[in-house]
């Protein structure tokens, strides 16, 4: 089964491992005229975070600015939600795709290739 995100392949030319971000509850420390207290308040769950990190790869170096840019058009103003499925079948609804962040820079072979990170989240809050 291959990755993807809105059904896109963005991710499979090359190898690629799926990430989830923290999960749990946001929470700050008490603070009071005096100062801190020993105490802390909870102000949510975190929104869900999955990380996708791997590398682009391709025969050419044309070919791979596609690759590239097949990714980057995904990053939208503002964010649309997708389905992202990684490459066991596991899915996650109402994922925008949020930063991506590529390598310092790009190796050159037998193929040509780019290392880089996507983020994708899903909102609480729709923005």
């Amino acid at each position: 089964m291959a990755s993807s995100f809105k059904t896109l392949d963005l991710f499979g030319s090359g190898p690629h491992r799926f990430a989830m971000g923290k999960q749990g509850q946001l929470t700050i420390l008490d603070f009071n005229i005096n100062g801190y207290t020993p105490d802390s308040t909870w102000l949510g769950l975190f929104e869900i975070e999955v990380l996708v990190a791997g590398r682009l790869v391709a025969s050419t170096e044309s070919a791979l600015w596609m690759l590239r840019d097949a990714v980057t058009a995904q990053l939208l103003d503002p964010p649309t939600a997708g389905t992202l499925v990684d490459m066991q079948g596991r899915t996650w609804t109402d994922m925008s795709f949020i930063r991506y962040e590529e390598g310092d820079g790009v190796d050159r072979g037998r193929e040509h290739s780019i290392e880089y990170s996507a983020t994708f989240r899903r909102f609480n809050v729709t923005p």
